[in-house]
């Protein structure tokens, strides 16, 4: 029974086994069929037309290719390749591409396609015709993690008879062409090879690189750890050619001239050996942003160089430069590091060099004015830097010597002469004695200055002064070193240490009869100063620390200490400081604030000021702070006004600043005093996508009977006010980066102004409050009434800082002023330009009532002439004794305005272009009329006649009754605090009204 089943289960494994076979089979020809016509499928027309499809998707721009072959041993081939981009400004031409890649390398990751061929290529490049790039918003940025896979680079790009056609923005053309060059680029640790020769079209120069190279297999492709060999080889190159590859590159430099050089050299483990170079240069022109729109020009340079690096040591067999300004010449043998100088000051040691160079001054100053700082319109025509550097040994001690003088600089500036009395000489001395440096001579002299110092390496004691009136008429008449004048004596000594990488300074610095004064009269003066300080530089952090700094002045004390300073972006410390000023007279500080921080001149200053401010950094940004800030006793006064006097202040502060992006965030900002509380305050600015954008907010507590006298100088004059406020103001805006000019027409604000009593000008206030909102740069003021003189006054405005001049306008027709009672400060100095009867007048009193039909005025400063007022103007009740021009009217006849009423009939009026105008203005002097018309100037300048209540005749006229004859009129002159009626006038218009009268009288006669 079971053999017959062994048997029935044979053949079922058998056919199993048959079948794996044959889908096995069928597998591996599917395989085969694919991997032979996946060439097949490539290279057919389909193939072309998928391959371009996907790539013009992908590109901005069209591609195209003639032929597409590919062979898994023959590799790909194509033909006619040619791509013009969408905006027109690059087209590119390939006769053909053979590579040859590595399949299986570029599976596992490594960048090997072999031998690469690239026959006739031609580019050309219109830089009239390429668009724009948009910068990216920083806020769009963001940032994605991804994990960076190691790829093996292997490239071997062979390019015969290329051609490359660049035209920039100014039609200029450059056409570089026979370009034939090898790339063969291997992995770390393997030879890569590098040759490139070319033509520059136009003028046939031609360029040969070649460079043999190995990287280290352990540092990879960087310098450290490279050897091998280069050579550059440039023929006859006419720079000015080269000025659209420059733009391309965006490379602002503007260069002309012809340069020819030869260099060649080794590189051994990342050290440069066997240097040889030779540069010559004719009529060469270099202008760029770099130079601030200075040339620099040459007719001829020549430069060589020969040197070779063995171990610690360079042996200059040769160094040359000469132009048509400088010469320069040196050769020996030199350290290679600063940390060998001791090896060059061994008795014993081989080092040696010479060394000389000379300078025209003149020629270089002439040709970079602006980079240099030279003073404008200065014409320097002579001056020479020369200068000399030799080692040598004698007696048993090695020495360098050196030396430097600057000569006869002289020159004109507006046709006068100006030269350096004395030449300024430097000279240096160095020796070495087995393991000991001593520097015994570090000189500087001048007319304006010695400075001497000396000693070992490890401590270098040096002693100057300084005369800062001759350094600044020596100095200052070829450089402009400050805005100021100097004067004063500075003097200094300490110790500088050299250890490792560390440097120590000690000392101690003064200053005696400092002064310093600008050019419109301003002047700061510091009798005597005192500085000592104590810092060190670390060049492996790159940061200075500062044990102490301290500054005694008359001003006050100043100190700082354990402080640290980062000198780079790449320093290893964040700043720290913590500041202490004690002592710090505002009085004596004032000059100095008017000088530098445009305080107002005649703004007075007081008071004693303690302080404690620490900064600090994290990255770019630094941390201002200060919760210990005091002044005693402090004082603000303007001229005639009365002082703002806290016997306290108080300042704490926390805020940020980021330089770079011109970021100020003010977290806190607290200001306590018994009469101004500033709390919360918050301010922030931002730029940001060529947008400057401010915001800010505070909560203010004050007493207008303190801030009144603080803020005089910002107010009208003669304004007052009274009462305790708690308000809170906010505002925003945003404007062009760099524009400050346009911050107050993009401003958005909301506050509210009040108080509980005011006085201007004679005019009381009751408690008043005034809603102001200014949105994107324009202002409202809500219309709002006051009880004023038991009467009533409102108000409300509008002005649109988008326009200038900036101009503040009623919105319509307002009854400014309902019955105010007048007194004899308003009449002085209101109603006196309304009318001159109220000059010098006494016991004033009336009631005044005010229409404005239309008021404009500009907020700008000095613009009284520009002020805008037309309304109508009218005054009951009036009685006033003593006026001037109403007893010269009253007197004409004998008559008096004592006791009498007076009435100002409503008057229409106009004030434009500093003069106030009205047609006819009718004053009731009890029951005599008397009528004004004309002119009066802000400037107080009269130009009015007057008419009297009296008629040639001697007749009175009556209000309301009928008048026989004509009235008197006369000239009203002088100014409004001295009107002068011309009574003069008055003999002449009798005698001829009588004339006119006894004419008439004779023609009625004759005629009847």
């Amino acid at each position: 029974m079971r053999d017959e089943q062994n048997k029935k289960s044979k053949p079922q494994k058998k056919t199993a086994v048959r079948l794996l076979k044959w889908g096995l089979a069928v597998i591996i020809v599917l395989i085969v069929l694919v991997f032979l016509l996946i060439p097949v499928v490539v290279s057919s027309e389909t193939g072309r037309r998928v391959i371009l499809s996907k790539v013009n998707k992908s590109v901005g721009g069209r591609t195209d290719f003639a032929d597409l072959s590919m062979g898994w041993t023959k590799g790909i081939r194509i033909t006619d390749l040619s791509f013009n981009d969408d905006a027109g400004w690059a087209q590119v031409q390939v006769a053909q591409i053979v590579t040859k890649p590595n399949y299986g390398s570029l599976i596992l990751g490594n960048l090997s396609f072999g031998k690469t061929t690239i026959d006739q290529p031609e580019i050309n490049l219109n830089l009239k015709n390429k668009p724009v790039a948009e910068p990216e918003s920083p806020g769009e940025q963001q940032s994605i993690p991804m994990e960076i896979v190691p790829a093996t680079l292997i490239i071997n790009v062979v390019v015969n008879d290329g051609n490359l056609k660049v035209t920039d923005s100014k039609d200029r053309t450059v056409e570089v062409s026979q370009i034939n060059s090898s790339f063969n680029i291997r992995p770390p640790g393997q030879q890569s090879l590098l040759e490139a020769d070319m033509i520059i079209a136009d003028t046939n120069s031609k360029i040969n690189a070649s460079a043999q190279v190995t990287p280290g297999s352990k540092t990879g492709w960087s310098l450290k750890g490279t050897s091998g060999d280069f050579s550059v080889e440039i023929d006859g190159l006419n720079l000015a050619t080269l000025a659209p590859i420059l733009e391309l590159a965006k490379v602002d430099l503007q260069a002309q001239g012809v340069v020819s050089a030869n260099i060649t050299s080794a590189v051994i483990d990342g050290r440069l050996e066997n240097l040889t170079a030779n540069v010559k240069a004719t009529n060469l022109d270099v202008t760029g942003s770099a130079l601030k729109g200075d040339k620099l020009h040459t007719n001829n340079l020549d430069a060589e160089v020969k040197m070779s690096q063995k171990g610690q040591a360079i042996n200059i067999d040769q160094l040359r430069f000469r132009s048509d300004w400088a010469q320069a010449e040196a050769a020996g043998t030199v350290p290679t590091t600063f940390k060998s100088l001791n090896d060059i000051l061994q008795p014993d040691s081989n080092y040696n060099l010479k060394g000389n160079f000379n300078c025209d001054v003149a020629a270089i100053l002439s040709q970079m004015p602006k980079t240099i700082g030279l003073k404008e319109g200065m014409l320097v025509n002579s001056g020479r830097l020369s200068g000399s550097v030799s080692t040598f040994t004698a007696a048993g001690k090695a020495t360098i010597s050196g030396q430097a003088s600057l000569t006869d600089l002289a020159g004109t500036v507006d046709g006068k002469k100006l030269a350096i009395s004395e030449p300024v000489a430097v000279a240096v001395e160095i020796t070495g004695r087995k393991d000991r440096i001593n520097f015994d001579k570090a000189n500087v002299t001048a007319a304006f200055a010695k400075i001497n110092a000396g000693g070992s390496l490890e401590q270098i004691n040096y002693d100057g002064q300084v005369d800062l009136a001759k350094l600044q008429a020596e100095l200052g008449q070829f450089v402009n070193i400050g805005p100021y004048q100097m004067a004063g004596q500075l003097s200094g000594k300490g110790q500088v240490s050299v250890k490792d990488d560390k440097i120590a300074a000690v000392g101690s610095s003064t200053v005696k009869e400092l002064r310093l004064s600008s050019k419109e009269g301003i002047t700061a003066s510091e009798p005597a100063a005192d500085i000592s300080f104590n810092i060190n530089y670390d060049k492996k952090s790159n940061d200075l620390a500062i044990g102490s700094l301290n500054a005694n002045t008359s001003l006050g004390q100043v100190n700082l200490k354990d402080a640290v300073v980062p000198l780079g972006k790449e320093a290893a410390k964040p700043v720290k400081l913590l500041c202490s000023a004690q002592k710090i007279n505002l009085e004596k500080l004032q000059p100095f604030l008017v000088l530098f921080a445009s305080f107002p001149k005649d703004m007075q200053l007081a008071g004693v000021a303690e302080s404690v401010l620490s900064v600090t950094s994290e990255k770019d940004t630094y941390r201002i702070f200060t919760d210990s800030t005091k002044i005693a006793n402090f004082k603000l006064a303007s001229p005639n006004k009365e002082p703002f006097q806290q016997t306290e202040v108080q300042l704490m502060l926390d805020a940020e600043v980021n330089p770079g992006q011109k970021a100020i965030n003010v977290k806190n900002l607290e200001l306590l005093s018994p009469q101004i509380k500033i709390k919360k305050g918050q301010f922030n600015k931002t730029d940001k996508e060529g947008k400057t954008t401010l915001q800010g907010q505070a909560n203010l507590e004050y007493d207008w009977s303190g801030v009144s006298s603080f803020v005089s100088a910002f107010l009208p004059q003669g304004l007052e006010m009274a009462g305790q406020r708690k308000d809170t103001i906010s505002f925003s805006s945003e404007y062009p980066v760099g524009h400050t000019d346009q911050l107050m027409a993009n401003l958005s604000s909301k506050a509210k102004i009040g108080f509980e009593k005011a006085n201007y000008l004679g005019l009381n206030f009751s408690p008043t409050e005034v809603d102001i909102q200014i949105r994107n740069g324009l202002l409202d003021i809500a219309p709002f009434s006051s009880s004023v003189n038991n009467g009533q006054v409102s108000f409300a405005g509008r002005a649109d800082f988008k326009q200038k001049p900036t101009i503040l306008k009623t919105p319509g027709p307002i009854d400014v002023a309902k019955n105010i009672q007048i007194n004899k400060e308003t009449a002085e100095k209101l109603l006196m330009y309304v009318n001159p009867i109220f000059a010098n007048a006494v016991n004033v009193s009336g009631l005044a009532n005010f229409n404005c039909q239309k008021l404009s005025i500009p907020l700008a400063a000095n613009a009284q002439k520009d002020i805008e007022v037309i309304g109508t103007i009218s005054v009951s009740k009036l009685q006033l004794q003593a006026s001037d021009l109403l007893g010269q009217i009253l007197s004409v006849v004998g008559g008096g305005a004592q006791g009498e009423v007076i009435t100002i009939h409503p008057t229409n009026f106009a004030l434009q272009n500093g003069f106030l105008r009205y047609d006819d203005m009718q004053v009731d002097v009890g029951n005599n009329p008397i009528n004004f018309k004309g002119v009066i100037g802000l400037d107080q300048s009269l130009d009015m006649m007057v008419t009297l209540p009296y008629t040639a005749s001697g007749r009175t006229v009556r209000v309301g009754s009928q008048t026989e004859g004509n009235r008197i009129t006369l000239p009203l002159k002088g100014t409004i605090t001295k009107p002068k009626l011309d009574t003069a006038k008055l003999l002449e218009q009798q005698i001829q009204q009588q004339l006119e009268e006894q004419i008439r009288k004779g023609l009625e006669g004759i005629f009847r």
